[in-house]
């Protein structure tokens, strides 16, 4: 039996035959959501009210994303909302849109490895094979075109909002970076061998080294250290609250999120999760998106919503937590 337990969270989460324990259903939870603002809302004839971030009492919503999968390598959320998904065995990536509408994007992808999504230069998918890579690019118009050869074995790929593309050679512990053209702008040595990177804040990348030390390199080619992760971390994502998280497993087998620490010391744990996840990804309000070749599964776990005003239509963050304080009696109807 598995579990996911966030440092605001405790859900039950899926059996040997990978069967999802759903609390409550999306569609309910935004009704109760709804019911909830609007007996809270402090309002003076329906027109003077504050909006205060709430939380409520209750585990997040489990659901699985309705896509059939066989080795889910990596999963990524646009900024649009819509879910990429590379499936190493059936080398095929699906879009999965915000209404939940699955589509294949690009068929015969052999050597699937990472997505990347740039708002400016489309979609990019990384491929290794025969030690070598090769990066497909899929603009928004859905133009396929190979973007990048690269002759070496890559780690990692992210590109940023202007099209500059991040990647390593990574045996040789390198950093390398393309511009939107794919010409090689440069690439710095670190000192050691590369497991992954990911975008970081202005422009950067960090990056995850062999021993777990994590370094951000800059568009400027200079880098410094910025945190540790178990040496066990193998796969590297930025939360939109501006650090990074890796996928670790400890010496008992479990498998978690950590997040990461200034110095060598015992792991700072972010989230447990499900044995076998491979990648996972984080929306623009922090939730998570796992990718389980075991369970052959997408899963998305939600904790943060925003629900709109039921007087104004404002947006007001909502957060689901089992350690909430149970609501308080409604002494009077607001609606």
């Amino acid at each position: 039996m598995g579990y996911i337990q966030t440092t605001a969270t405790r859900v039950g989460a899926a059996d040997c035959s990978g069967n999802l324990d759903l609390n409550i259903s999306t569609r309910f939870l935004t009704l109760f959501c709804l019911i909830a603002l609007t007996r809270v809302a402090i309002c003076d004839e329906g027109t003077n009210h504050v909006h205060e971030p709430m939380t409520v009492r209750s585990r997040p919503v489990i659901e699985r994303v309705p896509l059939k999968v066989i080795d889910p390598v990596d999963v990524v959320i646009t900024e649009s909302g819509s879910t990429l998904v590379a499936d190493r065995v059936g080398k095929v990536v699906f879009l999965v849109d915000s209404l939940q509408e699955a589509s294949v994007l690009s068929r015969n992808l052999n050597g699937l490895s990472r997505l990347s999504d740039s708002r400016m230069m489309g979609i990019h998918i990384l491929l290794v094979e025969n030690g070598a890579g090769r990066v497909i690019r899929i603009t928004e118009t859905g133009f396929q075109s190979e973007f990048i050869e690269l002759p070496f074995t890559p780690a990692g790929l992210a590109v940023d909002e202007v099209g500059n593309l991040w990647t390593s050679h990574a045996t040789a512990g390198k950093v390398v970076q393309f511009d939107s053209s794919g010409e090689r702008k440069f690439d710095l040595s670190l000192s050691e061998p590369v497991k992954d990177l990911a975008l970081g804040l202005n422009g950067s990348a960090v990056v995850l080294l062999n021993s777990g030390k994590l370094v951000t390199v800059f568009p400027n080619e200079t880098s410094q250290p910025s945190g540790f992760v178990p040496a066990t971390a193998q796969r590297l994502c930025f939360h939109p609250d501006g650090f990074a998280v890796a996928l670790t497993n400890d010496s008992r087998g479990n498998t978690s999120l950590v997040k990461a620490t200034e110095t060598r010391r015992e792991a700072d744990r972010f989230a447990g999760i499900i044995a076998g996840t491979s990648a996972f990804a984080f929306d623009r309000l922090g939730n998570l998106t796992l990718a389980n070749p075991d369970l052959r599964a997408i899963t998305r776990v939600t904790s943060h919503f925003e629900v709109p005003c039921p007087h104004c239509g404002t947006m007001v963050p909502m957060t689901l937590s089992p350690d909430a304080p149970a609501a308080e009696k409604a002494t009077r109807r607001s609606f």
